[in-house]
């Protein structure tokens, strides 16, 4: 096997923004691209022949941190292992990301598996974030979620729904999730049909529109709970994003978006996610993904945030959605940048977007209980 290189859309700021340790993320990209030490120099590309497969990399330092976390909740040191378990997640993460292919791989699925595995157990070790792990109902299925609920929180607080990419999955967005949880408000990532725990150990593909369908799910899940309010609040981010961060209203922006010198970058990508190996099914499927039509039925308060120029699916899906939506209270926050998503930039797009969204969540809340 050719020695696999980083992932084009892993750019370092979406590792580093993304949580994982600036001493894992420099043996990683020193073992696999660059030296970026940097002491009396400036950095220096590895030679490659010299340079290692960025999936197994990423697993050997997710392992050792993950052993060495073990060690250390065995001699009583809790903080110590619980940032050790999340930097392993961490690590875990962005080396099941280096693992291409159209459909899912055994090596895919062990991999992936030390992922929710290492979260949890980071978050098991964490006072500051009351974490759930739920199993939300779906069809005759049920797709895993993360539910944090504040402590103190009114049960008429609104909740924020946070909807992953087609690529993402629920433990990898929950630390942008978490900015709402900082200020108060209940939170929920969960892997959907296409996504994470759902595509690869329950056989959950997408259909042209069962992803919607997911979302609703979630939704009456979070109202269901006495614990929380009923007013929800949706926050995408890339293919779940036509609200908020990256988004587009026609899949086609992004399966046949050209891309590190590709044509249909993620189109292929896509062959898994819709449960087929035929290239035409996939994009027929990705065609009739198109919300463009009812894009004006969207009335309540609305934020984009995009890159300037988004490499993955270029910006007119965003600015489309703005122009169309009927919302009176609209706002497209553009970011000077060229990463997909703004994830070069994620700390202050996520406190951004957590800023914009909470007063206009509470005031919708507080609206909804006056009526009642």
């Amino acid at each position: 096997m050719a020695v696999r290189p980083r992932p084009a859309a892993q750019n370092p700021g979406r590792m580093l923004g993304s949580g994982m340790n600036p001493e894992d993320w420099l043996e990683l990209t020193k073992r696999t691209e660059c030296n970026c030490d940097c002491v009396g120099q400036s950095f220096v590309l590895t030679p490659e022949d010299q340079r290692e497969d960025f999936v197994k990399v990423g697993v050997e330092i997710g392992d050792r941190r993950y052993a060495e976390a073990e060690e250390q909740l065995a001699l009583g040191h809790r903080e110590t292992a619980r940032n050790l378990f999340g930097r392993a997640s961490a690590c875990y993460r962005v080396a099941d990301y280096g693992i291409h292919g159209d459909q899912v791989t055994d090596e895919k699925r062990e991999v992936y598996a030390k992922v929710p595995e290492s979260f949890q157990r980071w978050y098991e070790l964490r006072d500051d974030v009351n974490l759930d792990v739920v199993s939300i109902p779906f069809g005759d299925k049920d797709m895993q979620g993360y539910l944090a609920i504040p402590d103190g929180c009114d049960p008429d607080t609104p909740v924020l729904v946070f909807i992953a990419g087609a690529t993402g999955f629920a433990e990898e967005n929950f630390p942008r999730a978490a900015y709402f949880y900082d200020r108060g408000i209940p939170i929920i990532t969960f892997d959907g049909p296409g996504q994470g725990t759902s595509l690869y150990y329950k056989d959950m593909y997408l259909t042209v529109d069962n992803f919607v369908d997911s979302v609703k799910a979630v939704i009456d899940f979070v109202r269901a709970d006495p614990r929380v309010g009923d007013t929800v609040a949706l926050y995408g981010i890339s293919y779940g994003g036509a609200i908020v961060r990256g988004g587009t209203d026609k899949n086609d922006t992004l399966t046949k978006h050209p891309w590190a010198g590709q044509e249909n970058f993620y189109l292929h990508g896509f062959l898994s996610k819709f449960g087929t190996d035929d290239l035409e099914v996939a994009s027929e499927m990705s065609t009739a993904q198109d919300c463009t039509a009812d894009l004006h039925k969207i009335t309540k308060p609305l934020l984009i945030i995009h890159s300037k120029v988004d490499p993955i699916l270029g910006v007119e899906g965003a600015k489309r959605i703005y122009e169309l939506a009927s919302s009176e209270d609209k706002h497209y926050e553009e970011y000077d940048t060229n990463s997909h998503c703004v994830t070069d930039m994620d700390d202050s797009a996520s406190a951004f977007a957590a800023d914009w969204m909470k007063p206009r969540m509470l005031a919708a809340a507080a609206a909804a209980k006056k009526q009642a």
